[in-house]
């Protein structure tokens, strides 16, 4: 991939472009017989074929295979236009256009997904000036931090700004603010007494946090324009004076750029610990790129979401943010089109100022925001490596919300504030916009898809009109290209048909927020994501039926189907295609069963995987020395500094880690030194319950001695696993182990670019299968689960 935009690359792009338009237009309105269409369709998708196997990183290559596809859809949608549409019937007409119309909107997101990804540029971290040493550090600009919060745990916020403060970058240049919405003169006098005295305790906690941290903490009079409000509040008042006694306000004076307000804005949702270089590693770019106003990095979640959550789907396949930030948006930055994601983005305050702060006018303000400063010429930029570490809604109750306020806020920008017609953007950029923006309608199309097989199956309506062999000839080409495409472009970071389970799982949820935003595009609410929720049994989501519906809809037309193969002579070609269409829809249908059974999930704290060296003092914690830095002498373990007993003192490995605690082993082999015998005698059950030592190092050269207890042991083959409790309670513990398990950026191996260089390799029919075996097992635990539900309340029924 490419690092940096040069203009003959994008001369190639668009040389290719307009080549393509004129191939297309030519060769994909010729007429060819069934025969010969055949015969082409199968010879260039085995061309495409050969070309992601030969040359499946090349430039030149990409083109190819997106020209040669593309060209199998456009032949599918020029016969699907000039020959399947016919008025046979008011009914029939209308859900034939209906279809027709759904289709053309999917084949249109394909060509802007194409166009979009056509050339995604990965980029370098621009070298800053060392902090200690460089006499250029004067020149660095001064960064504020906005943590906004609403009604989030105090601790998750407290672990933010504790990691915001430990930031590499020179103190008298950051400041880190608590931007507490929850914390309004509205909210402290809300009419219901409990809720007021809620907000008061919560805000006076987050207070506290402040000023034990030194930091800032703001709040304003009324909650208005949700996060956007609360943002621009702070934004023009960047000096704020604590008062101690009075726990209702905090009084926050006017201060513009030139008086010594933050240059950079560096903006981390409340669940979004940022790592210790996340400065080091971004603010260099605005110091190459003067008009640049946006820094954005990827969100990186450690915990699985719902889908992931109860399909057991987690680290087995890529997440679904994945595809997002580790290949559509470096694909935007190309055309400098990366927006703003709402977090994890550095925004430059006065090119902000120029547009007014953060846009307001939609639910998404932060698109909507980067929208208005594209518009005004300026540039942004995407650095793809994860520098926060975050949560992602724990239940698919809060997953809907999120995904509603989402589509909802995309399509006021599709509808209020049109790419299309924007003044100021490239075409280029109205593309991406336009892609980004329109999307979001799919909820209706795939609703659309559900249906449509259904409407001839039950009654007979034909809105398809092609033959069997129409369809091997256009519609397989057509559709095996796309896909061969899709796992060609994101197969290393989506599996084959798990877009088609995400998108069908909130299709039907998203149509009311859609066709709201439709009917009226000023009226959407923002509503704030739920997060660290715990769930402390299994359960059935009450957004559970309009599955079991589908389900039995798509059972029921099985019926239907067969039915009319016996009594109706010549359209058996018509309901064989409907039967296969119909079991795709059911093979999504049993994920989603799958999903809207809520696991329990007690983990407050999400661990993640590991795998580095680290050493543990068993016997005497007293005897290990906290070190900041690795100095030379004699009582180095693996690169880590001791003052030790050498008989107390264990080689081992850190396999998982959260902000909780640690999963260790101890492997003889790590241990020659010391007796297998000896090992044994030190690591045994007796130490449950006792204090030890990890000694460890991050990737910067920090050491760590960080006190822990022994929960469990246990035994796996010749290797001691033992997991452990940090025990750590005074702030500095709390931030050096805040520091050691969320500070370092390399940890997150299992997300880092490395690892996407190790492509997921899974045809069609491996993919089908897999989710077809996920959409079983997802649906047989949601069938037990009722059952036990039914069974309970039969019990309890007969003892009463």
């Amino acid at each position: 991939m490419n690092k940096k935009i040069s203009f003959s690359h994008l001369n190639l792009l668009q040389t290719t472009t307009i080549l393509l338009l004129i191939i297309y237009l030519g060769g994909g309105s010729a007429f060819l017989s069934l025969n010969y269409q055949m015969l082409m369709g199968a010879f260039l998708f085995m061309t495409a074929y050969l070309a992601v196997k030969l040359t499946p990183y090349h430039q030149i290559g990409r083109l190819f295979i997106m020209a040669v596809c593309g060209f199998l859809t456009f032949r599918y949608w020029f016969f699907r236009t000039t020959v399947t549409i016919t008025f046979t019937g008011g009914v029939e007409f209308f859900f034939s256009i209906l279809l027709y119309l759904a289709e053309t909107y999917g084949i249109l997101i394909y060509f802007m997904g194409m166009f979009v990804n056509s050339s995604p540029i990965l980029r370098d971290s621009p070298k800053l000036p060392s902090f200690e040493l460089d006499s250029k550090i004067d020149k660095l600009p001064t960064v504020d931090i906005y943590i906004p919060t609403y009604n989030e745990p105090e601790e998750m916020v407290k672990i933010t700004a504790i990691a915001s403060t430990q930031l590499f970058y020179p103190k008298d240049k950051l400041n880190v603010y608590i931007l507490d919405d929850g914390g309004t003169v509205q909210k402290l006098n809300d009419p219901d007494t409990e809720k007021a005295s809620k907000a008061r305790e919560r805000a006076w906690c987050l207070k506290q946090i402040a000023k034990e941290l030194s930091i800032n903490y703001a709040t304003r009079d009324k909650n208005v324009s949700a996060k956007a409000g609360n943002l621009n509040e702070s934004l023009m008042s960047c000096e704020c004076t604590f008062d101690e006694d009075a726990f209702d306000r905090i009084s926050c004076i006017n201060k513009h750029l030139d008086q010594g307000c933050g240059e950079l804005i560096l903006i981390l949702d409340c669940d979004h610990v940022p790592a210790r270089d996340f400065l080091y590693r971004t603010v260099g770019f605005f110091i190459e790129d003067p008009k640049l106003f946006l820094l954005q990095t990827p969100h990186f979640f450690i915990n699985p979401d719902p889908v992931e959550k109860n399909l057991e789907t987690f680290r087995k396949s890529p997440s679904e943010n994945e595809m997002f930030y580790g290949a559509i948006h470096p694909g935007l930055d190309f055309w400098n089109a990366s927006f703003f994601c709402g977090s994890a983005a550095i925004l430059r305050r006065k090119y902000l100022l120029e547009v007014g702060g953060i846009a307001g006018d939609t639910i998404t303000e932060d698109a909507e925001t980067a929208l208005g400063l594209h518009a005004k010429g300026y540039n942004s930029a995407y650095l793809a490596k994860p520098l926060i570490i975050g949560l992602t809604p724990e239940t698919f109750d809060d997953f809907i919300v999120q995904r509603s306020r989402w589509a909802q806020g995309m399509i006021q920008i599709f509808l209020l504030k049109n790419p299309i017609f924007q003044k100021g953007l490239t075409v280029f950029q109205k593309i991406c916009y336009f892609n980004s923006s329109f999307f979001w309608f799919f909820g209706i199309a795939r609703a659309v898809f559900f249906i449509s097989p259904l409407i001839l199956l039950f009654f007979g309506l034909k809105i398809y009109n092609a033959s069997l062999l129409q369809v091997l000839a256009f519609a397989v080409p057509h559709l095996a290209g796309a896909y061969l495409l899709s796992n060609y472009l994101f197969g290393r970071y989506r599996h084959p048909f798990f877009s088609e389970l995400y998108e069908t799982i909130q299709s039907f949820y998203l149509l009311p927020a859609i066709i709201s935003a439709i009917l009226k595009p000023r009226s959407p609410v923002f509503k704030v994501t739920p997060k660290s929720v715990s769930l402390e049994k299994d359960f059935l989501s009450h957004l559970a039926t309009p599955f079991y519906i589908m389900l039995f809809l798509a059972i029921s037309a099985y019926i239907a189907g067969g039915y009319r193969w016996l009594t109706i002579p010549g359209a058996g070609e018509s309901i064989v295609l409907c039967m296969v269409w119909n079991t795709f829809n059911i093979v999504m249908v049993l994920s989603c069963l799958g999903v809207v059974w809520e696991k329990h999930q007690m983990r407050k704290m999400h661990r993640y995987a590991t795998d580095e060296k680290v050493v543990l003092d068993l016997q005497n914690a007293a005897t290990t020395h906290y070190s900041n830095s690795i100095h030379n002498n004699d009582n180095i373990k693996d690169g880590i500094t001791i003052e030790r007993n050498n008989n107390s003192m264990v080689s081992s490995t850190l396999f998982d880690l959260s902000l909780s605690g640690a999963g260790i082993k101890i492997d003889n082999s790590l241990n020659q030194a010391i007796s297998e015998s000896r090992i044994k005698s030190i690591v045994n059950e007796e130490m449950v319950g006792k204090h030890i030592i990890m000694n460890a190092k991050d990737s910067y050269g920090d050491s760590y001695s960080l006190p822990m207890e022994v929960k469990q042991h246990r035994h796996k083959g010749d290797t001691i696993i033992l997991g452990c409790l940090f025990t750590g309670k005074s702030r500095e513990e709390i931030t050096d182990i805040i520091n050691f398990v969320y500070g370092d950026s390399s940890r997150w191996k299992f997300f880092s670019q490395n690892q996407k260089q190790k492509r997921v390799e899974i045809d069609y029919f491996t993919g089908f299968f897999t989710v077809l075996k996920t959409g079983l097992l997802g649906t047989f635990t949601n069938f037990r689960g009722v059952w036990s539900i039914i069974a309970n309340r039969v019990k309890k029924g007969l003892a009463n």
